[in-house]
């Protein structure tokens, strides 16, 4: 197993308030906001700057066009500007009369006419074009200022648009620097749920002295122990179950020497429940062993062969004839009648499924039913087993793949068992390490089990066992 992060890592349990992440929050948008209102208050009077400069071609085409297309707006007095429409209005001055005009249009035709050209400017907000003489008249275009118009101006939308990127990207590096240590956090926590307990990921994000780094070091720091602590179990689950081995051999040895001195079967009985014991005891210890290494295999390790499903399929329920003959269950078998060959260590998937066989009977009524079903379904084959005994309540139906579970008489009557909560661990692991899942469905009456594998483990080495 890989070394776990935490060991090279050194959480940090205090923050100071200078490396607060609220702080720097805080911080990040205050100077964001600070520095657009800065850029703002240093341009906003360039921005409003009254201009005038030789109009270009777009300029001329739209003042000839509000000569041909619109009447003009007679000026008379100094009351012109209440007369004016949204948008471009053509105004018409005689040109004896130009102090007639408002101020702002005095200056800019005085100013046009000193450069002999058509002129473009604005003063006050107000947008004027031209002017142009025809027929005792000067005719000059004015506008209110608008955004459209804004955007045309000596390319003054630059600085605002420049100071939206500066922010936007401002705030999107906070963003980032903020999820991107989570998004690592949550894949070492989900990692953490399927048992690998490796969080090297997260050493690059330890070193933050913010709250984040303080959260990261004590997931790692949890992880650490928590991958200890489940050692220490597996060893100690071993090294007990090693340690009852000698003297239940002792005592299945002295079993069968006191049978033999009881020719008269006197205390047959009793031997009969000491051997009854014995083998219970045989068999948890062997189960757990089993739980023990398949906790220690990996995928890579499976010994991999190509076989027939629905052949296995027939040897393993023709091994349990005897139980369901002896408890009158109708095995009913619905089998897709072609399946690809399948790649799987077939040792352990039929250790899981018999687990599945032996429990339906159990649990079965006599007289029952007992239904076995292979399927396929989007490159996965499903095999699924459902007994009609009492089923299992609906909160349990996840938690009976853990180990040492058991369902509670009371809660779920008639599932008495003299189980350990064991076997369909195993059915569990067996199935996480072929790249499937199990699945467990109350059916009113029974409980369907049903494993879903894929037809090859993708990736994993092949390795091709004789036949026997």
């Amino acid at each position: 197993m890989t070394a776990p992060a935490s060991s090279r890592l050194s959480p940090q349990h205090r923050v100071r308030w200078y490396q607060s992440l609220y702080l720097k929050v805080f911080l990040w948008f205050w100077l964001a906001i600070a520095l657009a209102m800065g850029i703002a208050v240093a341009t906003s009077s360039w921005l409003s700057d009254d201009f005038i400069k030789p109009a270009n071609r777009d300029n001329a085409r739209l003042l000839m066009a509000l000569i041909e297309r619109q009447p003009p707006i007679v000026a008379e007095g100094r009351m012109l500007w209440s007369q004016l429409r949204p948008g471009w209005n053509l105004v018409a001055v005689q040109i004896d009369r130009i102090s007639e005009l408002p101020h702002d249009l005095e200056k800019f035709a005085d100013h046009a006419a000193d450069e002999g050209v058509l002129m473009y400017g604005q003063s006050d907000g107000w947008l004027m074009l031209g002017p142009v003489q025809s027929g005792g008249y000067l005719y000059i275009g004015v506008s209110r200022q608008v955004w459209s118009n804004f955007l045309d101006d000596n390319r003054r939308w630059v600085v605002p648009a420049v100071v939206l990127v500066v922010v936007t990207l401002l705030c999107f590096a906070l963003v980032w620097s903020l999820t991107r240590p989570m998004r690592r956090l949550q894949e070492v926590v989900r990692q953490m749920a399927d048992g690998n307990f490796d969080v090297t990921a997260l050493s690059q994000d330890v070193s933050r002295h913010d709250e984040l780094g303080v959260l990261i070091a004590e997931v790692a720091t949890m992880a650490d122990a928590t991958r200890r602590l489940l050692q220490s179990h597996q060893q100690l689950l071993r090294d007990v179950s090693h340690e009852l081995r000698s003297p239940l051999t002792r005592l299945q040895i002295a079993l069968g020497l006191a049978r033999k001195k009881d020719s008269q079967g006197v205390v047959a009985a009793e031997h009969d429940r000491i051997e009854r014991g014995v083998n219970q005891v045989e068999g948890l210890i062997s189960q757990i062993l089993d739980l023990a290494r398949l906790s220690q295999l990996t995928a890579g390790q499976l010994q991999l062969e190509e076989s027939d499903l629905l052949e296995e399929m027939e040897h393993w329920l023709l091994d349990a004839e005897l139980e369901i003959e002896a408890k009158k269950l109708t095995l009913v078998k619905q089998f897709e009648p072609v399946v690809p060959a399948c790649e799987w260590d077939w040792v352990l998937v039929e250790r899981a499924v018999d687990n599945l066989i032996r429990n339906a009977i159990r649990y079965s009524p006599d007289g029952g039913q007992l239904l076995a079903s292979v399927q396929q379904r989007d490159g996965m084959l499903m095999i699924a087993i459902q007994d009609q005994g009492p089923g299992v309540p609906d909160d349990m139906l996840e938690s009976i793949f853990t180990p040492f579970t058991q369902v509670d008489p009371a809660r779920s009557p008639g599932a008495a068992d003299t189980g350990y909560g064991l076997g369909l661990a195993l059915v569990s692991r067996v199935t996480e390490l072929h790249g499937g899942k199990v699945i467990a469905t109350n059916c009113q009456p029974g409980l369907r089990v049903e494993l879903q594998l894929p037809v090859q483990l993708p990736g994993a080495p092949t390795t091709m066992i004789p036949d026997q």
